[in-house]
């Protein structure tokens, strides 16, 4: 057996070993099944009235979290950002909607609310960084140089 053996896997999870290929982003269909088995599972666990501490607005958040996980582990072009940007969306949004929503409704149906108000837009996010293209280096051809030493030749 061979000592610190996880040490093997916790590279790749940040930096993709050489050679590897990209795997392309989750498609579309794939992400609004998601979206839509996230707020249904919410939805159903704050009907129940399953828990008062930890309930379907905290699950969804973590179904959430999990996801951009998997994307990390994939390898997706673009993950980090995307990773921070939807954590930070997913945040913001469901503070946010939290902060608007009318006392009238009932405390565990207005946390769900806005966590599914901060699921939607953290899952757009995501999708939508992870669908940027990938970005090229733009090198001067030969020839274009500015001079020695890059100062100006007078």
């Amino acid at each position: 057996m061979q000592k610190y053996a996880i040490g093997q896997h916790i590279p790749p999870f940040f930096w993709l070993p050489r050679g590897a290929r990209r795997q392309p982003p989750t498609s579309v269909r794939r992400l609004v099944g998601f979206w839509l088995f996230v707020l249904a599972f919410g939805a159903g666990l704050t009907a129940l009235d399953w828990d008062d501490d930890f309930g379907g607005s905290h699950l969804m958040a973590l179904l959430l979290l999990f996801h951009i996980v998997d994307d990390i582990s994939d390898g997706v072009r673009h993950r980090w950002p995307a990773a921070l940007a939807a954590a930070a969306v997913l945040w913001g949004a469901t503070r946010l909607t939290s902060a608007v929503l009318p006392g009238s409704l009932d405390d565990l149906w207005a946390q769900s609310a806005a966590a599914a108000a901060g699921v939607t837009l953290g899952l757009a996010v995501s999708a939508a960084i992870t669908r940027l293209p990938a970005r090229r280096l733009h090198r001067p051809t030969g020839g274009h140089d500015s001079g020695a030493g890059g100062q100006d030749s007078r």
